[in-house]
């Protein structure tokens, strides 16, 4: 199975659309006007899809009950989508999908199956393409007023049209900003462009399914993404490889921080090294000076008492070589020769 987007709001881009798992675009062949912007394929447009891989169906509505005009209005409607079709790139031989955006009723049916009429004079019966609610495709395909239909679960119920080619979910995305319908190409040929023969499929429908069941796995449910792998930088649920790329990513951080963590580690053990050397020498000075040198903070003085100790005594052992000033013995003396006056007097008590 394959899933496509039909947008009209604007255009997310070959590229972007690739990247979110889509590899199919249902495309408008008309005007939407200042409201809806993007809603024309362009030339410039399909080619850029085309350059991503990406196929295209062609669809044709510009209100949503148009197909009331009936049979003249399907001429009008068919030319102006196949010049549309030519103009981007597109073949006559593809099919185009017109709509009947509303809750047709079975009166209603008559008028759209004119519309449908008129359109086959212009594309053939083989190209007409039908699309709306189960009721509305189910009664055109009955009266062979149609060949092609894409079913939207809109107006359904849980009435699933087995001939249907494309199946237009409820389920909406944000695609390189636009909002777009999520879609299932039930069929191999749904109607794209690109498609090059009607030969049988390669695989089995058991094939098909496992197939179906491992792109699940690897993209999540419908292609969104799995939430139990968290969301990436956009809000997007992770697809399986997603997930796998960001816990490599984390693994590869988680050892990079390792790497420097143990590098902080090593230089620590170092700086422990090079403090306990440091310390186990300034414990062995500690234990030589033991004894011998003042307790701290006295020792911070120790080193200018002694010198000044030191020179005290060198002045002491001057003194009595100094006239007039005391003696060691502090004994009043007379000075050599003196008459034993006040002068002469030395240190006696």
């Amino acid at each position: 199975m394959r899933f496509g987007l039909d947008y009209a709001a604007g255009r997310p881009g070959g590229a972007t659309i690739r990247a979110a798992g889509y590899d199919f675009v249902v495309r408008y062949l008309s005007e939407g006007g200042p409201s809806l912007p993007g809603k024309l394929l362009t030339a410039a447009e399909a080619n850029d899809l085309r350059t991503h891989g990406i196929s295209i169906v062609s669809n044709w509505e510009t209100t949503a009950a148009r197909m009331l005009d009936g049979y003249g209005a399907g001429i009008v409607d068919a030319r102006a989508a196949l010049a549309q079709v030519l103009r981007c790139g597109g073949r006559v031989d593809r099919p185009i999908y017109f709509s009947a955006d509303f809750d047709a009723s079975q009166q209603d049916q008559l008028r759209i199956n004119a519309y449908l009429d008129g359109v086959a004079t212009v594309l053939g019966r083989a190209n007409v393409g039908i699309y709306g609610g189960y009721w509305t495709v189910s009664r055109a395909l009955d009266a062979g007023y149609a060949t092609w239909a894409w079913q939207t679960d809109a107006w359904s119920g849980a009435n699933v049209e087995t001939r249907r080619a494309i199946h237009q979910t409820l389920r909406q995305v944000t695609v390189g900003g636009v909002r777009c319908d999520v879609n299932e190409a039930e069929t191999t040929d749904f109607g794209q462009w690109d498609f090059v023969g009607r030969e049988d499929p390669d695989v089995t429908p058991e094939q098909e399914e496992v197939l179906r069941d491992i792109q699940i796995q690897l993209r999540g449910p419908e292609l969104s993404g799995w939430p139990q792998l968290g969301a990436d930088a956009d809000g997007r649920n992770r697809t399986l490889v997603d997930g796998l790329a960001a816990a490599l990513e984390r693994i590869t951080a988680l050892e990079r921080e390792s790497a420097e963590l143990r590098t902080q580690v090593g230089e620590l053990r170092t700086e422990i090294s090079e403090l306990e050397a440091t310390t186990a020498e300034l414990t062995e000075q500690v234990q030589r000076w033991n004894g011998r040198h003042w307790p701290w903070p006295l020792s911070l003085i120790e080193g200018p008492a002694a010198l000044v100790g030191e020179q005290l005594a060198r002045l002491e052992t001057l003194l009595p070589d100094l006239p007039g000033l005391p003696g060691p013995d502090c004994g009043p003396r007379r000075a050599p020769g003196g008459d034993g006056g006040p002068a002469a007097l030395t240190s006696k008590d």
